[in-house]
């Protein structure tokens, strides 16, 4: 009885699973009148909705998902490829003056910022004493020569010696050298600029008591002005003498001024391993003083009739570059581009593109080959006016758009 007993039960319950199996599974299952409450699972509606293709998920009509997109129109445009740097704003020329003889300063002509020129008078030291040197050195030349020249008339009439004759004429170089010195002195207590500039510093007052190699005056020269450049020796292999540069008080700041390459060193610094590039702007003095921080463009390479889209608008996916090329039907195009140049706002694109082309920017992220997109706003291509400049206004599309500089054959499925 303890055998058969749990052998009874295990057979009904195989029983009720499989009339429970058959009504589950029964195709002739009346699926109009079920009970409240019943799963639509049970009724038959999952195998109709696996069978309703896209939308079956859904039990829809497989309507597309309408995506909001920022666009931009391709640019034609002139690149300019160009090498940044950054330095100081140096003088073309300065120098400091410093006394070359010693007394009281009588007279002081120059001050800061007055510009002085060529040959002009700074200021006076001591000018009575070194002109009465002057005087007792140009008195004892004339005592010299006259001596000389009464040996030279006795020695033709045999009254003089030979040796007399020759120990006057050294004389009379000595008072000739003395004279001289004395002359040099009495212009060192009256410094004179030596070219055209502006005076920078002043150490001396009148009154003032000055000493052999005491600083009088610095003054400067700051038309040009000039800036050093410490590049990599990579940057520094596209640069050439004479090449445009332009000068900016900002990273990207408007332009003030414009100059060129004057001299780039032949050798690299063995510690920096950096180039000194020496550029020069002969107007920077019209709007910026010497000593100011500046930053350098130097322009490289032109680049004509090029393509230009935003730098947002190119995408990466599995090692190919893309855009998203916007249609007449309010759908994306999916297009493979080559790119060439690019910055930090555009990207030139050399293959795949034509001009009046419309290209997503704003949420390209979650866009495919043919989605569907609604346009809510329409953006220029920024550009920086050194870089990029536009050969025209507004990019449209046109029956025959221009072509890009190189023929279109990579464009996306």
């Amino acid at each position: 009885m303890k055998v058969i007993l749990p052998r009874v039960l295990a057979a009904l319950v195989l029983v009720a699973v499989g009339w429970y199996s058959n009504n589950f599974f029964s195709p002739s299952a009346d699926t109009t009148a079920k009970p409240q409450g019943q799963p639509a699972w049970r009724s038959g509606a999952m195998g109709r909705g696996m069978g309703g293709g896209l939308g079956g998920y859904g039990g829809g009509s497989g309507t597309q998902e309408v995506i909001p997109v920022e666009v931009s129109s391709t640019l034609l445009a002139v690149i300019r490829e160009r090498v940044r740097s950054s330095g100081i704003l140096e003088p073309e020329r300065e120098v400091t003056v410093l006394s070359r003889v010693e007394g009281t300063v009588d007279e002081v002509k120059a001050v800061e910022g007055a510009r002085i020129s060529e040959g002009e008078n700074l200021c006076a030291i001591d000018q009575r004493e070194l002109r009465i040197a002057a005087e007792v050195a140009n008195i004892e030349l004339e005592q010299a020569n006259a001596n000389y020249d009464r040996l030279e008339a006795l020695a033709k009439t045999g009254n003089s010696s030979g040796e007399v004759l020759e120990n006057a004429r050294f004389a009379k170089k000595r008072a000739q050298a003395g004279h001289e010195t004395a002359m040099i002195n009495l212009g060192h207590s009256m410094p004179k600029a030596l070219f055209d500039g502006v005076v920078v510093r002043r150490r001396i007052e009148p009154g003032q008591y000055v000493r052999v190699g005491d600083e009088l005056f610095t003054y400067a020269d700051f038309e040009p002005l000039r800036v050093r450049m410490f590049l990599p020796e990579g940057e520094a292999q596209d640069l050439e003498k004479g090449q445009r540069c332009v000068l900016r008080s900002e990273s990207d700041g408007p332009i003030l001024t414009e100059g060129s390459i004057e001299r780039i060193s032949p050798v690299i610094d063995r510690q920096s391993l950096t180039v000194e590039v020496l550029a020069i702007f002969p107007e920077a003095a019209v709007t910026l003083r010497p000593g100011s921080f500046v930053h350098v463009d130097v322009i490289t390479r032109t680049l004509e009739n090029r393509v230009v889209v935003p730098r947002k608008a190119v995408a990466s996916r599995q090692g190919r570059t893309m855009v998203y090329r916007l249609l007449d039907d309010e759908t994306v195009q999916e297009v493979e581009v080559v790119t060439g140049f690019e910055n930090d706002s555009i990207v030139v694109i050399e293959e795949g593109l034509e001009i009046g082309d419309r290209l997503v920017v704003q949420g390209i992220e979650k866009l495919k080959d043919r989605s569907k997109v609604s346009v809510y706003r329409s953006i220029p291509v920024e550009v920086d006016e050194l870089t990029v400049e536009p050969l025209q206004t507004e990019a449209k599309k046109s029956p025959e758009p221009m072509k890009s500089p190189k023929p279109n054959s990579a464009e996306g499925k």
